[in-house]
């Protein structure tokens, strides 16, 4: 039988932790519960676990420091902060070093479970792309398109599954990604991302536009911009650490994001 999600739920307050996990646990899922940084790191270093409600203002530290050791350790595990209103610019900041999103103290009860089985979606549609990923560089090795130790020759370019852009290949079937002889390990929102784009290249799209290609719905401009930022930046620095020449993500001033090919024009 499948185990239900394991969470930790990381806050100072008492009451919160104990209205979260009586809520959680109503739900069906395993929750365990941290009153500081210090305690959360020892349950973090015992044993994984597929999300954190963690609480930004710590009494002993910031709660940012426990997220980015949480992604090093666990890059699998989601994390939802939790932030007063005050501190909402730090929640939204926060989303680059990898949080999934971020509630407003105090939330109702409908929201945090919304909030959860979103992010934990999110994991295992991620976990599950990996698994698919590695079966078919498995498969792609054992036929000999894959040299043992090598990298994945690029797909082909003929079916309407593929899109090609200069050295960058998207699988759109399989939701994979190639860039030169480099394999792309790239959340949900990354590959729609990167695929917004390179059906427009050398085309600087706006925040919204790219925003309604990602969410499918269309947000006012400083609101895609928000959203959009950590995760671009996190897309740019995966693509620029393949080394691969020949196409580049750029930030367009003041409008939205370009991939620009090789010796095309910056607007």
């Amino acid at each position: 039988m499948k185990q239900p999600a394991k969470i930790l739920v990381v806050d100072d307050e008492r009451s919160v932790r104990i209205m979260l996990e009586t809520a959680l646990r109503a739900h069906g899922y395993r929750v365990e519960t941290a009153e500081n940084g210090a305690a959360a790191r020892m349950r973090l270093g015992g044993e994984e676990f597929d999300l954190l409600l963690l609480d930004l203002q710590l009494g002993d530290m910031d709660g940012i420091e426990i997220l980015r050791e949480v992604k090093e350790r666990s890059p699998a595990t989601e994390v939802i902060l939790l932030t007063a209103h005050g501190s909402i610019n730090s929640a939204i900041a926060a989303l680059r070093y990898g949080a999934f999103d971020y509630l407003l103290k105090p939330a109702q009860v409908t929201e945090i479970r919304e909030r959860v089985e979103r992010a934990l979606h999110h994991r295992r549609v991620n976990l599950q792309r990996t698994e698919l990923l590695q079966r078919i560089s498995e498969s792609a090795r054992a036929l000999g398109l894959i040299e043992s130790g090598g990298n994945p020759v690029p797909a082909p370019t003929t079916s309407n599954d593929y899109l090609t852009v200069g050295p960058l290949v998207l699988d759109l079937r399989r939701h994979a990604a190639y860039l030169g002889e480099h394999t792309l390990t790239l959340t949900r929102t990354e590959f729609a991302l990167l695929t917004a784009l390179a059906q427009n290249p050398d085309t600087a799209l706006s925040y919204t536009t790219l925003s309604e290609a990602v969410y499918g719905r269309a947000q006012a401009e400083e609101e895609a911009r928000s959203l959009l930022r950590p995760h671009i930046a996190r897309l740019r620095q995966k693509l620029d650490a393949t080394k691969t020449p020949g196409i580049a993500l750029i930030s367009i001033r003041s409008m939205g994001y370009m991939l620009q090919t090789e010796d095309a024009p910056v607007p």
